[in-house]
């Protein structure tokens, strides 16, 4: 791990340089050790890949900050609980659908397939609010961003971009191959809390037709599936 610094109140600490799930366990890891140690002066945590920014204020310094870090032993915290939010998705609204699979050299079924068939890292929230960063897919569809952006993409979208996937909170212009879309409300500013996945938690995409999109989206009771897995 590297300790590098960003400005008057902010560090960050840098592992391996590369996208893992191993690499980012460490991450969180360091995450959780802080988050346990309750540690004054600390303002916000924020996990990425392969790096936590640690934002802090005047009532720690630097150097002590940097000697707490080197004092935590972040292999305790290696095994941990983390949660798998199962997301229903319409494929049926995939945008993008027909030229990812024909890229791809598969069917749209095929494509839903291979997209539902495993769980999905939340390496990271950017982007816009609630955007996840999403790791783990199958190679098979993987597809580089469209050379041409959208001026739109509609909220709820779920989208792969090279070997990720990911889904739009909020309408907004982008480059990402769109696939289908959630009839869940991904991010609410009324909502406490406004997101209700973080980094390090899982995402599972399940298929459902129109009907069923039309339905989760005017029951105002509908709960997400979500289960708590060892990571």
């Amino acid at each position: 791990m590297d300790i590098k610094y960003i400005n008057e109140n902010a560090i960050a600490c840098v592992f391996e340089e590369t996208i893992s799930e191993q690499v980012n366990q460490q991450v969180l890891a360091l995450k959780h050790a802080f988050e346990t140690q309750q540690v004054d002066g600390i303002e916000e945590i924020i996990a990425s890949y392969h790096t936590l920014v640690i934002y802090f204020n005047d009532s720690i310094t630097h150097d002590v900050l940097v000697e707490k870090i080197k004092s935590l032993d972040i292999n305790s915290q290696m095994k941990r609980t983390a949660k798998v939010y199962t997301i229903p998705v319409c494929y049926d609204y995939g945008l993008d659908m027909d030229e990812l699979a024909e890229y791809c050299g598969l069917t749209p079924q095929e494509v839903v397939e291979r997209h539902t068939s495993r769980r999905y890292l939340i390496y990271m929230l950017g982007f816009m609010p609630g955007f996840p960063f999403l790791g783990g897919l199958d190679a098979s569809i993987a597809k580089p961003r469209k050379e041409t952006p959208r001026k739109e993409i509609p909220a709820g979208s779920v989208g792969i971009a090279n070997e990720q996937t990911g889904m739009y909170p909020l309408a907004s212009p982008g480059g990402w191959n769109i696939i289908g879309r959630t009839p869940v409300t991904l991010f609410d500013a009324d909502r406490t809390p406004a997101v209700f996945y973080e980094a390090g938690d899982y995402i599972q995409f399940k298929a459902i037709s129109k009907e069923e999109y039309t339905a989760i989206e005017q029951d105002a009771e509908y709960k997400i599936e979500v289960k708590e897995v060892e990571a």
